[in-house]
């Protein structure tokens, strides 16, 4: 596997692990399968809500990135 495969491999697991977890990374309980906990979903914009149903390799993982850095900035 090439170094840049295995990144990919290794970044994949992570939103994996990030959406099967039940804890938002704000510390509250979120449900498995959502990116974030009901809270913090609802405080994002309504773009960056909608981009969070992109499937994983097919601009998800931006998604998820940007509302992240905006929750960071904005809420937490």
């Amino acid at each position: 596997m090439t170094e840049d495969r295995s990144q990919k491999a290794s970044d994949r697991a992570f939103y994996v692990e990030t959406l099967k977890s039940e804890e938002c990374l704000c510390g509250r309980v979120k449900k498995p399968g959502n990116s974030f906990c009901f809270r913090c979903y609802k405080e994002l914009p309504a773009d960056m809500q909608k981009a969070l149903y992109r499937k994983m390799g097919d601009g998800y993982e931006e998604a998820f990135e940007e509302a992240v850095a905006w929750l960071q900035t904005e809420v937490w």
